[in-house]
């Protein structure tokens, strides 16, 4: 079994340095700090070192530059969101939180009677 190797910090960012040299103006395209972020990079700062500046975690910066890089050599990347643990994917004023199999949440509406109450 072949395990597949871990790619270097400093060689991956000198990969997507390069993708994005290709086409120089994709920093300048960014939002400020975004721009900002690949500008560094492209000034030869590391990953760690940009993350400091900026105050934000080195996955951050990894994704801003891969992002830029994908840009530059014009390869989209569908995003794809998807809820969390516990998140509200049902719309509706119980959110989706039904019987779960484990008994009833408690958090049910009662019965809808659209009609109007008899008189008594």
């Amino acid at each position: 079994m072949e395990f597949a190797m871990i790619q270097p910090s400093d060689e991956r960012m000198r990969r997507l340095v390069e993708q994005i040299s290709a086409a120089p103006g994709v920093a300048d395209q960014l939002p400020s700090q975004e721009g900002q972020i690949v500008a560094a990079a492209l000034a030869g700062a590391s990953v760690y070192d940009i993350a400091g500046r900026f105050g934000v975690s080195e996955e951050h910066v990894w994704r801003i530059i891969g992002a830029a890089a994908r840009s530059a050599s014009g390869t989209a990347v569908a995003q794809v969101e998807t809820g969390g643990l516990g998140s509200d994917t049902d719309p509706g004023v119980t959110g989706g939180y039904g019987d779960t199999g484990f008994g009833a949440l408690g958090n049910e509406t009662p019965d809808v009677v659209p009609d109007e109450p008899p008189d008594e």
